[in-house]
């Protein structure tokens, strides 16, 4: 089956969400509040990350992928969020 969302993809640069989910983690927090942006943020950024391995077919973006262990990196974000 062909992809149809193909050309509707979210975010074009393929570094984004694994960054965004990396800068997500770093995020030291003194309170409850943040910790719970905290987690929204790792939500966010971990449902971005597994929409983008989903719809990949550039090849250097697949391989990209999977030279960051971006699936390991997105079980890691599950894992943190107990999900």
């Amino acid at each position: 089956m062909k992809n149809p969302i193909i050309n509707n993809r979210i975010v074009k640069d393929k570094t984004f969400a694994i960054r965004l989910l990396g800068f997500a983690f770093d995020i030291t927090c003194s309170d409850a509040c943040s910790e719970d942006e905290k987690e929204s943020m790792i939500s966010y950024s971990s449902s971005l990350l597994k929409y983008q391995i989903e719809t990949a077919t550039d090849k250097d973006e697949i391989d990209y992928l999977i030279r960051v262990k971006a699936k390991s990196r997105l079980a890691d974000a599950r894992d943190f969020l107990n999900i």
